[in-house]
């Protein structure tokens, strides 16, 4: 990496209490203390259904507060930015009118709305919220400077909800908005903040939300498969073989498959399907690749080893107690793991995984653990529980945002699409102008027991470690 980090920015971000304010009126009416010590946390704004946390003890982390539901907004103004000439702080102080505490006055704010389904129906999605916003307050206490001010706001996991979260944010002046979350939410907030400029960092594995202003903070499966299959050919693979769930993951993955194949001059000479995720369903399209592989032995010995073997790989895009029933099938049917590579995703990434016999050898492709483990010790240390799988990416967010909302606002785009890429605790993340994301994945193998990588993440755009 050069020496110029984006990640490297130290920005600080501040929080504001004042909530409601911001929901009505996009301005603030918190009095300023007289001395800013550090960071003052917000609590997300909800609806009035949602019950607060329970106020944590001030020793194991930043208290909660009870936040009342703010009234309905009216249609905000959209304004463009405005770029102030001062003799102090230059050509973008306060880059847009809006949201400004009294003791940021003066500075050249940076502001960043956070968008997350915080009042959602779904209980596992709030607790994906309630965590990303904590990674994100841990964003905010380890920076050093105080020029980015950070809100949270409620798209209640609705296209509704994440249109009107996303106008409040234009209207209180966001440099740069942070989510949503799902891939409906994605869309509706990306058409209004398009209207404004307004660069969105969301957190969808579906990349057909991205593009055009809309960058995408996430491990998308298309990305994780390009690069094991990329390690495997590079090994002299040239012959693939398919198996796995038909189902919107399984065909996503399958499409990925096939293509990143092609381009490594491979095919794909097998593929099963099965729909559901009991063995009983798997039994038999397993069969029949290995019977299909049987074939290809046997033509082999029969040629003295000139006719190639029917496949030397296969993918097996499951996780859980479904990969560890179908992955023991092959080799039940005499598909042995020594002479075909067997190939997964992240969703192997899972203790339970490297007990599984069959699955020795096996490979994976996902995010650097060693990068990863300082952000997952801090954060258990300072909230007293384990942070959830998109923490991380909310962290990682607010560190891309204020780079990205630093400088000229006519060059937020580019910065986002910086030739450098972003290195952050999920490590290396590069954009282009379609949004989705270029990730520095390692490539795992499970060994011994345990998850060995074999061939590290880059950590730059050049590919250097």
């Amino acid at each position: 990496m050069p020496n110029q980090k984006p990640f490297g920015h130290s920005l600080k971000c501040l929080l504001l209490v004042g909530c409601a304010a911001l929901m009505t009126a996009c301005a603030s009416t918190t009095q300023a203390p007289t001395e800013q010590r550090a960071p003052v946390a917000q609590r997300p704004v909800v609806t009035p259904t949602t019950t607060p946390a329970e106020t944590k003890d001030p020793e194991s982390g930043p208290k909660e507060v009870e936040v009342q539901a703010p009234e309905e907004p009216k249609e905000p103004e959209v304004r463009e930015p405005e770029p102030v000439q001062t003799a102090n702080t230059g050509p973008y102080f306060n880059n847009r009118e809006g949201l400004t505490p009294p003791h940021m006055t003066g500075r050249d704010t940076k502001r960043l709305a956070l968008l997350l389904p915080f009042s959602t129906s779904s209980s596992r999605l709030a607790q994906e919220a309630q965590s990303m916003y904590r990674a994100a307050e841990m964003a905010v206490f380890d920076r050093t400077d105080s020029d980015v001010l950070l809100f949270a706001l409620d798209t209640k996991g609705t296209e509704d909800g994440a249109r009107s979260a996303t106008k409040t944010a234009i209207a209180a002046g966001a440099d740069v908005i942070l989510g949503p979350i799902l891939a409906g939410n994605v869309k509706a907030s990306a058409r209004e903040a398009r209207r404004s400029d307004t660069p969105l960092i969301a957190f969808s594995t579906d990349q057909t939300v991205a593009g055009n202003g809309t960058y995408l903070m996430s491990f998308p499966p298309e990305a994780e498969v390009a690069r094991v299959v990329d390690y495997v050919a590079g090994t002299g693979a040239t012959r693939f073989a398919y198996l796995g769930p038909d189902s919107a993951y399984g065909r996503r993955v399958k499409s990925a498959y096939e293509a990143r194949v092609r381009e490594n001059f491979g095919q794909i000479t097998a593929s099963e399907s099965y729909q559901g995720n009991d063995i009983t369903v798997m039994q038999t399209p397993a069969q029949r690749l290995a019977t299909f592989h049987a074939e290809g032995e046997r033509a082999a010995k029969e040629n003295g080893g000139i006719t190639p073997m029917s496949f030397e790989a296969i993918l097996l895009p499951e996780g859980g107690t479904a990969l560890r029933s179908l992955a023991p099938l092959l080799p039940y049917y005499d598909v042995d793991p020594a002479d075909v590579q067997f190939m997964g995703t992240s969703r192997w990434a899972d203790p339970d995984t490297v007990r599984e016999p069959a699955l020795s050898r096996g490979l994976f492709a996902g995010p650097d653990k060693d990068t990863q483990q300082p952000f997952l010790d801090a954060y258990d240390r300072t909230y007293g529980e384990t942070a959830t799988n998109l923490a991380s990416l909310a962290y990682d967010a607010v560190m891309m945002g204020a780079f990205v909302a630093d400088g000229d606002p006519r060059q937020r785009y580019s910065r986002a699409q910086s030739p450098e890429g972003f290195y952050g605790v999920d490590g290396l993340v590069s954009f282009d102008a379609d949004g989705k994301p270029d990730r520095g994945l390692a490539v795992y193998q499970i060994q011994n027991g345990r998850f060995v990588v074999v061939d590290p993440a880059p950590r730059s755009v050049l590919g250097g470690t």
